[in-house]
């Protein structure tokens, strides 16, 4: 077990509507399956529970934090609770991305583009902002960016 002892936070751990698994919930299982405990990390509660459930049914341990990634006061409260839930950091995934109003550039509506950069951007910062103290005092942790297609 790779990350046996590690702690994890999944940013995007729950998903949209598919048949498919996404790379949020799929990231969150196979952290847990290699022996992390995880911070699940969503705005959809019905989805990240969803996670929560597949993780504990293969005996693994995670806790959920219903956040916004675009608000600061939220991504510093889901540091914390990780902290007072499992006692440290040790990975920060961020798994979020949007296309809101997936547009031709003419045609894309400046509030559409400052959403973007919000969730995409702002969102990755404000998530890494809040967790690097952490990692700087444990002396050691990965931050780990990732997107799909869909963003």
């Amino acid at each position: 077990m790779r990350l046996a002892g590690k702690v994890a936070i999944v940013v995007g751990a729950g998903q949209t509507a598919g048949d498919t698994i996404g790379n949020g919930r799929a990231t969150a299982i196979l952290f847990a399956r290699e022996g992390a405990r995880v911070l699940l990390v969503d705005r959809d509660p019905v989805s990240v529970r969803e996670t929560q459930q597949l993780i504990e049914r293969e005996q693994g341990l995670a806790q959920i934090f219903i956040g916004d990634v675009t608000d600061e006061g939220s991504c510093a409260r889901m540091a914390d609770e990780c902290l007072v839930a499992f006692g440290r950091i040790d990975v920060l995934h961020y798994n979020v991305g949007i296309a809101t109003s997936d547009d031709e550039l003419t045609r894309l509506a400046a509030s559409a583009w400052d959403q973007i950069l919000d969730v995409n951007l702002k969102g990755a910062f404000l998530a890494a902002k809040h967790v690097l103290p952490v990692m700087r005092e444990q002396q050691g942790g990965s931050i780990i960016n990732v997107s799909s297609l869909a963003a």
